[in-house]
C-alpha cells in the first residue's frame, strides 16, 4: 500500500469520525433527552453543586463516586442540549486520543494499522457515544495507562487506574493487575493516587457532605439485590450462562466464582512477571484480563459495558489477520468481533423487548470467544519474542 493510499485512508477514517461526532452532536442538540444517560450524570452534578443527595430517586441511577459527580457540575449552568452535545464532543475525542497513545505507544502500529484500528473501533463505540455513555471514559483511562506503563510514565499510569476506579468502583481489577506486574513501581503510586484523589474531591465542597456522599454511595452500591430478585438476574455475565445450562448457582457460589477467576487472572500476570514475559504481552494481557473479569464476573454488566472490550478485540482481529500469527487466532478473533458487531445491532437498532435471555447471552459467549483468541495471541507473542526483560527501568 502506497504513502499516497494510506494517507486517503487515514483522512477518510478522520472524516467518518469526524461525520460521526457531528451527527450524534446534532441529535442530541436537537432531542437531548431522547436515548441519553447524561441527563443522570448532569443531575448528579446539579446534586454536588447544592449539596444535595446525590444517590436519590430524583438523581436517577448514579453508581459512580461523589468525585465523579463533581467532575459533572461544570455542565450544571450550560444548557441541557448545549451540555448534552459538549459531552459527546468530549467522547468523541477521548477516545481517538487514547487509541493513538495506546497503539503507539504500546505496539507502534503504523498508520495503516492505526486507520484499521479506528475503523473496526467505530461501529463498537457508536451506541455508547449515542448514549453519551461513560463507558468510554473508562476505556480510555484503561488505554492511556497501559501506554504510561510501557513508557515507564508510573504516576500518569497510577493516576488513570486510580480515576477508573473512582468511575465505577470494579476497575480496581485494573489497578491490582497492574501492581502485580510492576510492583515496585506502582503499588504505592496507585495507593496515593486513590488518596489523593479522595483528597481532593473533598476540597471541592464542604467535606462533611463530601463523607455523607461518600457513605451513601457505597451503601447504594451495598444495597443493589437486582441479581437475586430474578432467577437469571439482569446482567450479560457468566452468571447468565450458568443459569441458561441449567446450572443454579447461588448467590454465595456466585462470589467464589468471581474471586476464583480474579485470583486466575492476578495468578497469570504473576506468573508472567516471575518469568519475565515482554512488557507489552503483560500489558496488554492484564488489561485485557481485567475487562474480561469485569464483564463476565463484575458486579453489573450490561450491554453498554461490553464497549471496554471493543479495543482488545479490535486489536486481536488486526494482528490475527497479519502473517506472524496463527490461523487459529484469526478464526477465534473474527468470531469474535463479529459476534460483538451483531449483539451491538441487535440491541440498538432492533431492541428486543421482554427478557430473551438467549439473546442476552451473546454478549458473555463472545466474551469467552475473546478469551481463546487472547491465549492464541498470547501463545504466540511468547514464541515470537521469547523471554525479555519486563521494565527499562
Amino acid at each position: 500500500m502506497s504513502k499516497r493510499d494510506v494517507l486517503s485512508l487515514f483522512f477518510a477514517t478522520l472524516l467518518l469520525w469526524v461525520l460521526s461526532i457531528t451527527i450524534v452532536c446534532l441529535r442530541v442538540y436537537l432531542h437531548p433527552s431522547l436515548h441519553s444517560v447524561f441527563t443522570t450524570y448532569r443531575s448528579a452534578g446539579t446534586a454536588w453543586v447544592h449539596q444535595a443527595e446525590i444517590y436519590s430517586r430524583t438523581t436517577g441511577t448514579f453508581l459512580y463516586s461523589p468525585l465523579i459527580a463533581a467532575l459533572y457540575s461544570p455542565f450544571v449552568p450550560i444548557s441541557q442540549n448545549l451540555s448534552e452535545s459538549l459531552w459527546r464532543l468530549i467522547l468523541g475525542l477521548a477516545l481517538p486520543l487514547a487509541l493513538w497513545s495506546n497503539s503507539r505507544n504500546l505496539f507502534d502500529f503504523s498508520e495503516k494499522e492505526f486507520c484499521c484500528l479506528f475503523l473496526l473501533i467505530l461501529p463498537l463505540a457508536l451506541s455508547n457515544l449515542n448514549d453519551g455513555q461513560a463507558n468510554i471514559i473508562i476505556l480510555g483511562l484503561f488505554l492511556v495507562g497501559a501506554a504510561a506503563a510501557s513508557q515507564c510514565r508510573w504516576w500518569t499510569c497510577a493516576f488513570c487506574a486510580s480515576l477508573a476506579v473512582y468511575w465505577k468502583i470494579y476497575p480496581i481489577a485494573f489497578a491490582l493487575l497492574l501492581a502485580i506486574i510492576f510492583p515496585k513501581n506502582l503499588t504505592v503510586r496507585i495507593f496515593l493516587a486513590l488518596i489523593g484523589l479522595f483528597v481532593a474531591s473533598l476540597l471541592l465542597q464542604r467535606p462533611s457532605y463530601v463523607l455523607h456522599e461518600y457513605a451513601s454511595w457505597l451503601a447504594s452500591l451495598e444495597s443493589d439485590r437486582r441479581r437475586a430478585f430474578e432467577y437469571y438476574g439482569r446482567w450479560r455475565d457468566f452468571y447468565l450462562l450458568l443459569r441458561l445450562v441449567g446450572i443454579p448457582i447461588s448467590t454465595m457460589w456466585w462470589n467464589i466464582v468471581q474471586a476464583t477467576a480474579a485470583i486466575i487472572a492476578a495468578g497469570i500476570c504473576l506468573l508472567g512477571r516471575i518469568r519475565h514475559w515482554p512488557p507489552v504481552t503483560l500489558l496488554f494481557g492484564a488489561m485485557s484480563l481485567a475487562i474480561v473479569w469485569m464483564l463476565l464476573f463484575g458486579p453489573a454488566t450490561e450491554a453498554a459495558t461490553y464497549l471496554l472490550i471493543a479495543a482488545p478485540s479490535a486489536y486481536s482481529l488486526i494482528f490475527g489477520w497479519s502473517d506472524a500469527y496463527h490461523p487459529a487466532l484469526r478464526i477465534t478473533s473474527s468470531i469474535t468481533y463479529l459476534g460483538f458487531v451483531g449483539a451491538d445491532i441487535l440491541h440498538s437498532l432492533f431492541p428486543i423487548k421482554g427478557d430473551v435471555y438467549l439473546v442476552h447471552a451473546i454478549h458473555p459467549c463472545v466474551a469467552i470467544c475473546f478469551c481463546a483468541a487472547l491465549f492464541f495471541w498470547w501463545r504466540q507473542e511468547l514464541f515470537n519474542k521469547g523471554e525479555e526483560p519486563i521494565s527499562a527501568s
